[in-house]
């Protein structure tokens, strides 16, 4: 009996050092998985165009910038404008020669897209093998004789993430800019009042395609944010209008931005409507700020 209990007592006591044991491993896997990744210190820059310069339309546009790409690294950059795909690979430019994307250009020619009137988003993408990053300027398209040394004041560019591609704006909270992000495909945007104590805001579209058929989905997101620091303004009222192809058929639309001062809005063009420009017209209002008129604009074509 003495001895059944004896071998009793050590099976337990193996037991419980084995039970221990386990909960120790499992312990150290779950602290490893929770273990802080590395943040990546990768960036790009558009340098010329500014954000707002005029530029001609119906001229070739040379786009520059730089980026934390050195020899060592295997960054590429490319260049998408009024987010009009593919992407577009932009020349190196660095001191180190082929591969070197510290200092790059693009020009931009008919054989891609043209610049329009009014605004026009231009795009860089870093492409690093475990880093993605983007960055944005907004420049003028106007006519020749037209241009003008003003550049815009109310807007700076914007730094994105490597979130996704879909053109959802992510300005980086340490970005010491003058004014605000202006990822928009055609936006523009310019105070209709004035008011000694208001604030100003600025309005950018993003506009989902461009161009887009006939008979398929589109979908614009207006992102109203404060002109000096860049924060989102909720509850900003936005009354708007579709001005059609032809101007023989105008579409309102009414809404208000949420908590991240975006409003979003998705319709579908008629099968049979006229293919060509669509303008985008909107009011917006917000408490303390100056009433902003924002314009921008997409084309429809017919297949």
């Amino acid at each position: 009996m003495k001895q059944k209990i004896f071998w009793f007592v050590v099976g337990t006591f193996i037991a419980v050092i084995a039970f221990m044991a386990s909960n120790h491993i499992s312990y150290g896997q779950v602290t490893e998985d929770l273990a802080p990744q590395p943040v990546s210190n990768e960036s790009v820059k558009i340098v010329s165009p500014l954000e707002g310069q005029q530029v001609p339309i119906g001229k070739e546009l040379i786009a520059s910038g730089e980026s934390s790409d050195d020899i060592s690294k295997d960054c590429t950059v490319s260049v998408i404008v009024n987010n009009i795909k593919p992407y577009h690979t932009a020349s190196a430019a660095g001191a180190s020669g082929p591969g070197d994307y510290s200092k790059w250009s693009f020009t931009l020619s008919s054989n891609y897209t043209d610049i329009i009137e009014g605004g026009n988003r231009i795009t860089a993408k870093l492409s690093c093998p475990d880093s993605t990053k983007w960055y944005s300027v907004n420049a003028i398209g106007v006519r020749t004789g037209q241009e003008s040394t003003n550049l815009s004041s109310n807007f700076a560019p914007s730094v994105l993430s490597a979130i996704n591609e879909t053109g959802t704006l992510t300005p980086q909270p340490e970005q010491k800019m003058s004014s605000t992000p202006p990822p928009s495909s055609a936006a523009s945007s310019q105070p209709v009042a004035s008011g000694e104590n208001n604030k100003t805001m600025s309005v950018i579209f993003d506009i989902l395609n461009n161009p887009v058929s006939r008979g398929s989905d589109q979908n614009i997101t207006m992102t109203v944010v404060d002109a000096a620091s860049n924060e989102s303004i909720a509850g900003a009222t936005i009354t708007g209008k579709l001005l059609y192809p032809g101007d023989n058929y105008v579409k309102d639309f009414t809404g208000t931005t949420d908590s991240n001062g975006q409003f979003a809005y998705h319709w579908t063009i008629g099968k049979n409507g006229d293919a060509g420009e669509l303008r985008i017209e909107a009011q917006v209002m917000a408490s303390g700020y100056e009433s902003q008129q924002a314009k921008s604009a997409f084309q429809i074509t017919k297949d």
